[in-house]
């Protein structure tokens, strides 16, 4: 645990550092930021943040930096004790457009808007399935070999689809069908359904011939709403930060995000309405290892959901971020009402 004296002086260097990307000194720090202390009391404190892996010496000078871990407990603070300071911060946020009604739009204009305020680069998705499980299933006869698939989802969204088996199920057999599909795909996810389902039709296709084809029309159905939309604004705003002056480290991050495939996985890799923040080596991907992700979901209504992620180095601006992303949130509420 950090006394306030250490946490005073680490605060002051992760500011510090977000401001001018420069390293700073113990003098520096007793100069600027009112300590009450002298530079040799600060000094040795630096030292011992250094020691518990706050901070690390940076190469080109004494002056030291936040380390993952000091921008991790910041976050923390700034998400509990701190959160009702910076939710009453706008931003500029307050002019995304009223009248818009339409969620594309509305993610369209939010995420430039956002890039602008943020000078990070942001990516939105909507989604109506991607995020939801299954919550009921059903097969209906109709008439003859005529049957109707009902899909229910837990966000409300539900599938209905017309179609003829080759040949009439018997009684027997539809119940047979309908046990095995609520028992192995009810609560399942959407992204998970695609396993399932191969394993429903490799495991019971000589008890129940016919399940090869309605698995395969749910796979069917469901590749049919699984489609995301995925925005990006502000790539070039990398060019800003002094960070991506190595175009090696630029290009890397800039590759990822031109894979949709791997910007689906990173929306799809947390759920809920909270401010979701991954830093650094946190996420788990050797080329975002000096990057930062600050993400987040709203409630578009109608069972769909509309996700954000502000993208950018490790030294962001999170106070001014985090805020906007709260700010956007009461906004689309005053939008959609």
């Amino acid at each position: 645990m950090l006394d306030d004296r250490k946490l005073k002086i680490l605060y002051a260097i992760i500011d510090s550092y977000i401001s001018t990307s420069e390293p700073i000194g113990s003098r520096t720090i007793s100069k600027q930021y009112d300590m009450g202390v002298s530079s040799a009391t600060v000094r040795n404190e630096m030292s011992d943040l250094e020691e518990l892996g706050f901070l690390n010496k940076a190469y080109s000078s004494s002056g030291r930096i936040p380390s993952d871990k000091a921008y991790r407990h910041y976050v923390n603070y700034l998400l509990s004790s701190h959160f009702d300071e910076i939710s009453k911060n706008t931003y500029g946020v307050d002019i995304l457009s009223r009248h818009i009604k339409e969620k594309s739009k509305i993610f369209k204009e939010s995420a430039k808007i956002i890039s602008e305020v943020t000078e990070c680069i942001t990516a939105t998705m909507i989604t109506d399935y991607m995020d939801c499980s299954v919550k009921s299933i059903d097969v209906i006869k109709i008439s003859g070999n005529s049957y109707v698939l009902v899909f229910v989802f837990d966000n409300g969204k539900v599938i209905n689809t017309v179609f003829n088996s080759k040949t009439e199920l018997s009684d027997e057999l539809l119940q047979d069908l309908i046990f095995y599909l609520k028992k192995y795909l009810i609560n399942v996810k959407v992204t998970d359904l695609n396993d399932r389902l191969e394993y429903l039709k490799l495991t019971f296709v000589s008890k129940i011939p016919f399940i090869t084809d309605i698995t395969n029309l749910i796979g069917n159905e469901i590749s049919k709403t699984e489609k995301s939309n995925i925005e990006l604004e502000g790539i070039s705003n990398i060019f800003n930060f002094p960070e991506y002056r190595d175009l090696n480290k630029a290009k890397e991050l800039i590759h990822f995000l031109e894979n949709k495939n791997e910007l689906e996985d990173l929306f799809l890799s947390y759920n809920g309405d909270e401010i979701y923040v991954s830093i650094g080596r946190e996420n788990n991907k050797d080329f975002l290892n000096e990057n930062t992700i600050v993400a987040t979901s709203y409630d578009l209504g109608d069972g769909s959901k509309g996700k954000i992620a502000v993208i950018g180095p490790t030294r962001m601006d999170y106070e001014k971020i985090i805020s906007t992303l709260i700010s956007l949130n009461d906004r689309f509420r005053d939008i959609l009402k």
